[in-house]
């Protein structure tokens, strides 16, 4: 059967593949085209397997926080180069992925529950339309990680969104919690956090920072009594820096969030934190 222009034509509208592959499978599938769009999703997952051991590091962080601030979701989704993640490909699929997880509607980090939703009204899944995209994009594309946050009642969650680059949602109870669940959220994207409070670093990682400042201190050959007390600061030091109540307000470094909190009357619940590609 003759493959003509028009045919490819018609293909490619419908499924956004390039045009030799699109002439390629109508002429594999005798101008059938809906074996032709089936084929082309099988030779899609075919490039996927392909691609899937290189490295993609570039990308955007996607949010999307409810309307009445009760539940809210970060994916972070990966291209191999920054060309590709600005361009209206990549985009079209990753930018809705944040409003699909949050219809997951609690607290969730399984990217089998996202692969699987709807993607749109079509009835292709999340995962279907990555593999649609992966045969106009000769690159590796993956949804790296999701985190969908559901508040307790009477919190709220606040979010930031720093250059598609670094995503933050926190979860505030008390005060005035959406100005200062937003507030929070744009000092977790400057100051970096890893732990709400002391109590929560494990006692794993206090161990380790302690072994490793021992050693340091020994090399001073100090007495031991004195050693504790470096080790002792040293590791205060590290907790403050670490922890979000601990940290000096990024607008305002003479008041620790903890007496900002505190004046507001609000607390802090839990945060996340996506920096793409680390």
């Amino acid at each position: 059967m003759e493959i003509t222009a028009v045919m490819v034509k018609e293909l490619r509208e419908m499924t956004g593949a390039g045009i030799m592959d699109c002439k390629k499978v109508l002429a594999e599938c005798g101008g059938d085209q809906e074996k032709a769009i089936e084929l082309l999703r099988i030779k899609g997952a075919q490039k996927a397997e392909s691609r899937a051991g290189r490295t993609a590091t570039e990308g955007i962080v996607v949010c999307q926080v409810s309307p009445e601030r009760d539940c809210g979701a970060l994916v972070e989704i990966n291209s191999e180069t920054d060309f590709v993640s600005r361009g209206e490909v990549f985009r079209a699929f990753a930018l809705p992925l944040a409003g699909i997880a949050l219809s997951i509607g609690e607290d969730c980090e399984d990217l089998n529950v996202l692969n699987g939703l709807p993607f749109d009204d079509s009835g292709k899944t999340v995962e279907d339309a990555r593999q649609e995209m992966l045969l106009k994009i000769s690159e590796n594309i993956s949804i790296r990680r999701m985190t969908v946050i559901k508040a307790a009642t009477g919190s709220k969650i606040g979010s930031y969104v720093h250059r598609e680059r670094i995503g933050v949602m926190v979860e505030i109870s008390g005060g005035d919690s959406d100005s200062i669940a937003d507030s929070m959220a744009v000092h977790v994207a400057v100051m970096k956090p890893n732990w709400v409070d002391v109590g929560d670093i494990p006692a794993d990682v206090i161990e380790g920072e302690r072994r490793i400042y021992l050693s340091q201190a020994q090399e001073t050959g100090k007495p031991e009594f004195v050693l504790q007390k470096i080790v002792d600061g040293k590791i205060n030091k590290f907790s403050n820096e670490n922890t979000l109540m601990n940290q000096p307000y990024y607008d305002d470094e003479d008041k620790k969030v903890s007496v900002l909190l505190k004046e507001v009357g609000a607390s802090v619940t839990r945060f996340c934190l996506m920096d793409l590609g680390k």
